[in-house]
């Protein structure tokens, strides 16, 4: 996204944090960037093209840090923990970005602003299963999507708390802690011999198929991330098998089964394993 862009964007997400997105005109959005209205136009068919964009962006931004740290070779629990603490620190730098979604909230955006945001959570909600899923193991199978929706309430309120109240504290700190939440709960899963309420069969029901062909594409680019750093031979080797596999429409199961338990044998790259099992196993 140009420059310009995305100084609009920045100048309009405190306007519309101050003042609300239906009571902020054009030209308050102009006034604020200094410039014409007509050059407003020429970036930004409309206010709701603005708004659409504006969500766009911020979830980029975020992802782009994320999926930065998933190809680095961190162990998936170091790995996960520095995801929680960017995402954290990025919702924090921008603030009125969620200020603004807990004032519109009780306004309907339109459809297409609607969908996207359906899509960003289907994604949030693989993305924390999965990286669970690559810290705890196979054997936890069951109790992750519990765990990963339990991560996202308590994210959500410490956001809360750090956005409205002020909430004064170590990101990387508070990242641990909530590891150390889900620990807890993954201990007292098999303490008690207790059965999640929220299981896989029911997210089959609520994710749409579509979203996950996303994720075999954020998956795809992983692999391309690790080919660019890698030196390990067997890992190279391991990574081509897949990518060509991967562009087959009849892929063979066996084949990817067997260089996702290549990629377990090294810790960093457990994550992208897990979802290569949760995508095609």
């Amino acid at each position: 996204m140009d420059q310009k862009k995305v100084t609009i964007i920045e100048n309009a997400i405190k306007l519309f944090a101050r003042k609300g997105f239906s009571s902020t005109s054009v030209q308050e959005i102009a006034d604020e960037c200094g410039i014409s209205k007509g050059a407003f136009y020429l970036h930004f068919k409309s206010k709701d093209v603005l708004l659409y964009e504006l969500f766009e962006y911020y979830w980029q931004r975020i992802q782009q840090r994320v999926n930065k740290i998933t190809s680095e070779p961190l162990q998936p629990r170091e790995k996960f923990v520095h995801q929680l603490k960017v995402t954290i620190e990025e919702v924090a730098n921008h603030r009125e970005f969620i200020i603004m979604q807990i004032r519109e909230q009780v306004i309907p955006f339109n459809d297409t602003i609607e969908t996207f945001i359906k899509r960003m959570r289907y994604h949030s909600y693989l993305f924390y299963k999965n990286h669970l899923l690559a810290i705890y193991g196979e054997a936890k199978r069951d109790y992750v999507w519990e765990a990963s929706s339990i991560v996202q309430g308590l994210l959500k309120h410490y956001i809360d708390l750090i956005i409205m109240d002020n909430f004064d504290v170590d990101y990387h700190k508070l990242a641990l802690a909530i590891m150390r939440r889900v620990d807890y709960i993954m201990e007292g899963f098999e303490k008690h011999n207790d059965q999640p309420v929220i299981t896989e069969a029911i997210m089959n029901q609520i994710i749409p198929e579509n979203i996950k062909y996303e994720q075999l594409e954020d998956i795809i680019d992983i692999l391309m991330k690790i080919k660019e750093h890698e030196t390990d031979r067997e890992i190279l080797d391991t990574v081509d098998v897949l990518l060509e596999e991967l562009k087959k429409e009849d892929y063979r199961q066996a084949v990817i089964k067997g260089m996702a338990s290549i990629l377990e044998k090294h810790e960093e790259y457990m994550d992208v394993a897990s979802q290569l099992r949760s995508y095609f196993i």
